[in-house]
Order: structure tokens, then C-alpha cells, then sequence
């Protein structure tokens, strides 16, 4: 029998030690002391542990009603969740056997391809990329510069030098 790691062992060498520091006649005081410690700590933890149970009690009781909407939020939200996903899943099933079918790119419908009205579809748009120089370019005369000759590069020469 252990208590705190404690057997039988070293209860006698705690009880001798405690005799001859405490003496034959305090001894007895000195235990019933400790004794009355250790239950008005085991009063003190239950009665906390109870009225924390208390208290999650009444909390559990006020929520009660929030509980049962957000779980039937949460129950409509898996319920939306799950038909999403099946259409989705049927959509791309129906996108694979029609392409698989026709080898051919799938049709844009009208409503989403640009019309001849359309002022954007006709207006073509370009984007500039900056490019650090590499550690060669920075190093070397004209750094920077895509063909070395301290001129700026047309962005045709720059993509022609950059696939070589």
C-alpha cells in the first residue's frame, strides 16, 4: 500500500524521525493536528468542486434554448454542405463525361462570352512584369538593362534573350 509514493518503508523512517524531533508526548498532538488539516482540506475541495458543478449546472439551464438554435443552425449548415457538395460532384461528373465524349473544349455559354458591345473585350490589356537583375546582371555594364548596351530593351528583346 502507497500513499503519495510513500509505502511502508519510508512511513517507519518519517515516523521514527518524527519522534525524535517531536518527542513521545507531542507526537500524538502533532498527528491529530495533521489529521484535522488534511479534513478540513478534502471540506474545503469538495465543497468548491460542488458549487463549480452548481454553477456549470445553472449555466447549462441558461443556454439550454441558444444550444438547441445553433444546433439546428449547424444541423441546416451540414444539410447545405452536403446537397453543395453532391452538385457539385454531379457537375463535375456531367463536365468529364462531356468532354470525354466530344474531345472537344466545352462551350462558353452566350450570357458569359463577350459580346461585339462589350468595351472590354475589344480593348486588349498588357501587364508589365518587374524582373530583379541575377547576381551576373548586376555586376556586369548596363546592369539591369536586358541587352548589356546601356539602353533600355524592348520587352520583345527581353523575352527573346530571357528564352534562350
Amino acid at each position: 500500500m502507497e500513499f503519495l509514493g510513500v509505502g511502508p518503508a519510508e512511513l517507519v523512517v518519517i515516523l521514527v524521525v518524527a519522534l525524535v524531533f517531536v518527542g513521545p508526548e507531542r507526537l500524538p498532538k502533532l498527528a491529530a493536528d495533521i489529521a484535522r488539516t488534511i479534513r478540513e482540506i478534502r471540506k474545503y475541495t469538495s465543497s468548491l468542486a460542488a458549487e463549480f458543478n452548481e454553477v456549470v449546472k445553472d449555466f447549462e439551464k441558461d443556454t439550454e434554448g441558444e444550444r438547441t438554435v445553433w444546433k439546428e443552425i449547424g444541423e441546416g449548415l451540414a444539410g447545405a454542405t452536403k446537397s453543395m457538395t453532391e452538385a457539385v460532384q454531379g457537375a463535375r461528373a456531367d463536365a468529364q463525361g462531356t468532354r470525354a465524349s466530344t474531345d472537344a473544349p466545352a462551350a462558353v455559354p452566350e450570357s458569359v462570352a463577350p459580346t461585339p458591345n462589350d468595351a472590354t473585350a475589344a480593348t486588349p490589356t498588357t501587364q508589365w512584369v518587374e524582373i530583379p537583375p541575377t547576381p551576373l546582371e548586376s555586376h556586369s555594364p548596363g546592369a539591369g538593362l536586358a541587352n548589356g548596351s546601356g539602353t533600355e530593351a524592348s520587352p520583345a528583346t527581353r523575352s527573346a534573350e530571357r528564352a534562350k
